[in-house]
């Protein structure tokens, strides 16, 4: 605190009193010549309790607590937890942590971490994790990035990571958010606030607990329920929110997204390199992530090819071959040719820049600190992004400091240089979304459905198709044809009264994957067929039920009309997450739920443009879109009918998940062809 320059008051405390580093040290709180905000408390977790309680007594406002032994180590450290919360709110207090690394503001140099040479910037840093928070403020100060505030969150006892986005939110000193994460004691708040917070300053979040060996280290490690990251990660790019899943690409996004503009939709990424190898890489990562290159005008290629001869490539990339091996100031000749043209929306220079006067002469050291400065400076006069890559990142030269003071990445991995863009171009489609308060489910007000109260009494979980399948139609949801046959019998008259083939599904409360169990009969023509049918399927549900070790729960089968071919087969599910609240579910269905897990998740209520990101982020997107002159599917009838389940889920709170799988889709209408749902816990 002495060396970061802290104006306000220090008052160790200790009971053997005495001084410290020129400073009086009060036996006990209550000696204190006046009332601090805020108190510091380095003790082991058994006496943190009682020394909140000293704080509260005399008016003190909050606590950073930085023991380890609470709710993290077990049972016995969660009750100690309790009590401490319990007794800060008795005072009206606030706790940071247990289990932290401390907090740091450079800006008014209040440091309770230890971290020294981090100065004052707009990049603020959450991190449940002490070594994670070091390992950037570290970076940070080695690349001369400076730091608006540090928060080890800890464990959350009592301030949650929403909290502190909320404050930093209203902080005129921050720009951007970095935070580290393996759980949250409240998800949806979290989620909810990011993507407020993100429309004016990114969120960039790095997940711990990813895996199931991750999420066992996150519940030892801080005590939060990691959840599902599958989840997680949809929902907060729901929200604009950026999930970066390298550790080595953390810092990178998150000065790029607080420097840089976004790039708007519709625009391309214009490419200068010196060199064919890294130009060629540049393209093949780019266009592995979906980003579309700049095109250029034939005036523009023209100029290029004055400037650089006729060794050069003047397309898309533009590669130098040399051409700036003598006059540095090529580059940004070229780079002013670039940024006038009207598709390009971001710039990637890759290879050697900041490395000339290292490389080839150390007098072009001035010339190349000159025109790094240039080509930073006609970046923000066109209002777009700028990231470099180059392979002497890790040096310090005039150059590439001048590029970082202007906020301009510099980064040693060209891997990470083009999640920037990346991050970038996302932003810049979040941003450009029309922000309408999303329509909130339709709601309705009725009494426990029978079926659900049926389920309760019989101590089961699982809803059948046919018992579902009113609450359903309720909702408007299409659903094929069929009939409930408990015998034999009845299945032969309803085959017989149809004029086509049919289809013979299992119904039971206990076998809820009917193809494995062979509980499926295709095109079953007329009443001895179907009456066969309907003894194989009893006959093989008893023996899968058997094999494992469950209760048949055979009621009979439903009898549909069999379907022509579809366009695509769909899984469609709607649940309450017990993290993120209610998700929608879309994916391959049919036989490819399990091997392809094709599918995309979003939070609900859905927001304008939700569903069609699902759509566009699946593997079988183009055959929706009508693929080798095939028609393509009736998306507006999926986007009705997953509309149609969300209301559903929401006007029966006991119902934990509905599945439709297979949703058969068509060019003209869609139709759930299997249902299920499954209720709560009890």
């Amino acid at each position: 605190m002495k060396n970061s320059r802290f104006e306000g008051g220090v008052f160790p405390v200790h009971p053997s009193g005495g001084e410290l580093l020129g400073l009086r040290v009060y036996p006990s709180v209550s000696e204190l010549p006046e009332v601090p905000d805020l108190a510091l408390i380095s003790l082991a977790a058994g006496r943190v309790p009682s020394a909140v309680a000293e704080c509260g007594q005399v008016g003190i406002g909050g606590a950073v607590v930085l023991a380890v032994g609470f709710r993290e180590s077990g049972a016995d450290g969660g009750a100690l937890e309790s009590e401490l919360v319990a007794t800060a709110r008795a005072y009206g207090m606030r706790i940071i942590g247990p289990n932290t690394s401390g907090i740091l503001n450079p800006h008014i140099g209040l440091n309770l971490v230890g971290v020294e040479s981090v100065t004052p910037g707009s990049l603020a840093i959450l991190s449940q994790s002490g070594n994670i928070g070091l390992d950037l403020m570290t970076a940070m100060a080695a690349s001369g990035l400076g730091l608006s505030l540090y928060v080890g969150v800890g464990n959350e006892s009592d301030i949650a990571f929403h909290e502190y986005l909320e404050y930093l939110e209203a902080d005129r000193n921050t720009r951007g958010v970095l935070t580290y994460v393996e759980g949250f004691q409240d998800a949806r708040s979290f989620l909810e606030v990011a993507g407020r917070v993100n429309r004016t300053k990114p969120v960039i979040v790095l997940k711990g607990g990813r895996s199931q060996k991750g999420i066992e280290a996150a519940l030892s490690h801080t005590g939060a329920v990691a959840g599902s990251y599958d989840a997680f990660k949809a929902l907060a790019a729901q929200r604009g929110v950026v999930v970066v899943e390298r550790s080595d690409e953390f810092l990178g996004i998150g000065k790029t997204l607080t420097h840089q503009p976004p790039i708007a939709p519709g625009h391309g990424i214009g490419v200068i390199a010196d060199g064919g190898g890294h130009a060629t890489l540049a393209v093949d990562l780019l266009a592995e992530r979906g980003i579309e290159l700049a095109s250029f005008g034939q005036d523009s290629q023209g100029r290029m090819a004055e400037l650089l001869g006729p060794a050069a490539a003047t397309g898309n990339p533009v590669d130098l071959a040399g051409g700036a091996d003598r006059r540095l100031e090529t580059f940004a000749s070229v780079m002013e040719t670039v940024v006038a043209e009207p598709d390009v929306g971001g710039i990637l220079l890759t290879g050697l820049f900041g490395g000339y006067a290292l490389r080839f002469d150390s007098s072009l050291e001035a010339s190349e600190a000159v025109v790094a400065g240039r080509l930073a400076e006609q970046s923000r006069k066109a209002g777009i992004p700028l990231v470099v890559h180059t392979v002497y990142a890790a040096r310090t030269n005039p150059a590439l400091d001048a590029l970082r003071a202007a906020g301009v990445p510099v980064l040693a991995s060209l891997d990470t240089a083009i999640g920037c863009i990346e991050a970038v171009v996302a932003r810049g489609r979040f941003l450009e979304r029309e922000f309408a308060a999303p329509v909130p489910p339709k709601a309705i007000d009725t009494p426990e459905a029978p079926q659900v109260l049926t389920a309760r009494k019989e101590g089961r979980r699982v809803l059948t198709e046919w018992e579902i399948r009113p609450i359903l139609e309720r909702h408007g949801i299409p659903l094929v044809d069929a009939e409930f046959c408990r015998t034999a019998e009845e299945a032969a008259d309803v085959a017989a009264r149809s004029p086509e083939p049919v289809v013979l599904k299992l119904l039971s409360s206990s076998i809820l994957h009917r193809t494995e169990a062979g509980g499926i009969e295709l095109g079953v023509q007329g009443a001895r067929e179907a009456s066969d049918g309907f003894d194989r399927i009893r006959l093989a549900a008893d023996r899968f039920a058997a094999s494992a070790n469950i209760e048949s729960c055979f009621q009979g089968v439903l009898v549909s009309p069999l379907l022509g071919r579809p366009t695509a087969e769909l899984l469609v599910a709607c649940r309450h997450d017990p993290h993120y609240g209610p998700i929608l579910v879309v994916g391959a269905g049919g036989e490819l739920v399990e091997t392809t897990r094709d599918r995309a998740i979003r939070g609900l209520p859905l927001q304008s443009g939700d569903f069609r990101d699902m759509v566009d982020a699946l593997r079988i997107a183009p055959l929706l879109r009508g693929y080798r002159g095939r028609d393509g599917a009736d998306m507006a009838s999926v986007e009705r009918l997953c509309l149609g389940l969300g209301d559903a889920l929401a006007a029966h709170p006991s119902i934990y998940e509905i599945e439709l799988n297979p949703v058969f889709v068509y060019p003209s209408n869609s139709l759930a062809v299997d249902a299920l749902a499954l209720l709560s816990d009890f």
